[in-house]
């Protein structure tokens, strides 16, 4: 028998070089006592919110899918998934729901491992899963003026189009992503556009923009999650992302001079958020984030804790939205985690927005309905004359589920 991994010498080996090599990276000295001064200055706390004085709508977008799913000869099909569900508060009830998007963002994709004859496919599947074609998506975002100061080159939407990275179907953890992406921010784009008007929708994701500074490459769902920001500020809705990934070294530092700020002592502080600083607006970086795009372009980026059960979290918002409505008002900036407290008061996931917990146990799907989606398209294929011998499950095939 095998001896077990972690009982082999080389993985004791390497698990001391990969121990030191951390240990190294964070303990190095990142923060200044002037910059410290400046991070406890700008953390603020909010309310622990158990009660609104008037209700509001919260919605929330979650997605799912089988990435491939199947391989059919030398191409593969996947299923996409997402959903949005809309929340009303109650006092006395606490979040009720009041609908779901009409109808889930589903899309059953096909694409051949041939570029050329996959480009069409991958149009027509981008566009049913954003809501509207891809050639509107990318005229009505604002991530072609964004693009355009990042790379300093005019884009032509024609142009933007024709460059669009559209990976190849074997390569499929990029495949994935493209697909995974726009159906989630489809469902957002769905949410913002619903007769259900919320107050607030959210998304667990960032508002980064991976290819802003190339001059000609962009990712579709990069044009489609601006246009989310267009959409939703047009029609009065905060549109915010929220991460449990910050992505921060040395967290431990802002969480110590947030206890501080608050008064909490050596007892970790809940109810704080510290806005980071913001290009062209304030006078200082933080440099806990050298090298990082953050904010990305186009928003402005929150630290925010909710419980103290819960870690750090990131939020995005749109920073036209902000700067309209949230640069000069911090009492609007306050209320704003206060009510976003109210709808992360749910045990199945205190100290994070319900919302988007609910919205990812509904679309989620188990491995027997993966099963039965496999065996609805195999059954559908045959009939229409395909050989059933073609199809594979590569994963069951290999002992992987």
């Amino acid at each position: 028998m095998a001896t077990s991994l972690q009982h082999r010498e080389v993985f004791a080996t390497k698990l001391g070089k990969l121990v030191a090599d951390m240990s190294s990276w964070e303990g190095k000295a990142r923060v200044g006592a002037d910059e410290a001064d400046r991070i406890r200055s700008g953390i603020r706390g909010f309310p622990h919110t158990t009660a609104v004085t008037e209700p509001y709508m919260v919605g929330g977008v979650d997605g799912s899918g089988d990435y491939p799913c199947l391989a059919y000869s030398d191409s593969f099909v996947s299923i996409a998934n997402a959903s949005g569900t809309v929340y009303r508060t109650d006092s006395f009830h606490g979040l009720s729901e009041v609908a779901s998007v009409a109808d889930p963002n589903l899309e059953l994709v096909w694409l051949p491992d041939d570029r050329e004859a996959a480009r069409p496919l991958w149009l027509e599947a981008l566009g049913n899963l954003a809501g509207a074609p891809v050639r509107i998506v990318i005229s009505e975002s604002d991530y072609r003026s964004l693009k355009d100061a990042a790379a300093h080159y005019l884009h032509g939407s024609i142009e933007l189009e024709d460059n669009l990275i559209l990976p190849a179907a074997s390569d499929t953890s990029n495949v994935a992503i493209q697909l995974r992406s726009c159906a989630e921010l489809g469902a957002a784009y769905r949410l913002v556009r619903h007769s259900a008007k919320c107050r607030y929708v959210l998304m667990d994701t960032t508002l980064s923009l991976p290819m802003v500074t190339r001059r000609q490459l962009s990712l579709f769902y990069e044009h489609l999650k601006r246009l989310c920001c267009v959409e939703a500020r047009s029609n009065g809705i905060v549109f915010i992302t929220i991460s449990k990934s910050h992505g921060l070294p040395s967290i431990d530092l802002v969480e110590q001079l947030a206890a501080q700020a608050c008064g909490t002592g050596e007892r970790a502080a809940e109810h704080w958020f510290l806005r980071l600083p913001t290009p062209g607006h304030d006078d200082w970086q933080l440099s806990l984030l050298e090298s990082r795009s953050i904010p990305p372009m186009g928003a402005v980026t929150y630290l925010a804790r909710f419980h103290r059960n819960t870690p750090v979290l990131r939020l995005d918002l749109d920073r036209v939205y902000w700067e309209k409505h949230l640069r000069d008002d911090p009492m609007e900036e306050t209320r704003m985690f206060a009510e976003l407290d109210y709808a992360s008061h749910d045990q199945r996931s205190f100290g994070y927005p319900y919302p988007i917990k609910a919205c990812h146990d509904r679309v989620r799907l188990s491995m027997n309905e993966r099963a039965a989606l496999k065996k609805q398209i195999i059954e559908a294929a045959v009939a229409q004359g395909m050989k059933r011998s073609l199809f594979r499950d590569a994963s069951k095939a290999t002992g992987h589920v």
